[in-house]
């Protein structure tokens, strides 16, 4: 790894990436177009939401006890993946992508605003050491699956 982001920043990072590619669909006119992007907008999150579930949540919850959080955050994820099941069938549904970027956009706040802080005062918690799996795990997924 390059960089000496913390596992904060690197997700943060994702969600950033998210957000710009929400944009772009927004400000596509073609049909090609949106469904390039709504593809690419699908892999990131399931990519994203993966190595959160496997990797960082998991130690959050091990360092903090904070189960109620992590209860949230899962059943964000949820209504996340329910809605790409949906968009995977109609990439140019424009609708189901704004009520999927609504979603987004809450748990990246709640993430922001409540997680990653409490994640970053928590003692035991090696943020630098999740950056590198987290940064890892996702390589390996987007090369098994690249949008």
């Amino acid at each position: 790894m390059a960089r000496q982001d913390d596992a904060c920043t690197l997700l943060d990072e994702d969600h950033n990436q998210v957000m710009r590619l929400f944009e772009q669909y927004k400000a596509a006119h073609e049909a090609a177009r949106q469904k390039l992007l709504a593809r690419q907008i699908c892999q990131e999150l399931l990519v994203h939401m993966q190595i959160e579930e496997e990797i960082f949540y998991p130690a959050y919850q091990k360092a903090t006890g904070d189960n109620a959080q992590l209860q949230d955050a899962q059943k964000e994820h949820q209504e996340a993946r329910d809605l790409i099941a949906r968009l995977e069938q109609d990439p140019t549904d424009g609708k189901l992508m704004l009520e999927l970027e609504d979603g987004i956009l809450h748990h990246v706040n709640d993430e922001r605003e409540k997680m990653f802080p409490k994640a970053r005062k928590t003692a035991g918690l090696d943020l630098m050491g999740l950056a590198r799996q987290l940064e890892a795990r996702k390589m390996e997924l987007m090369a098994g699956h690249p949008a």
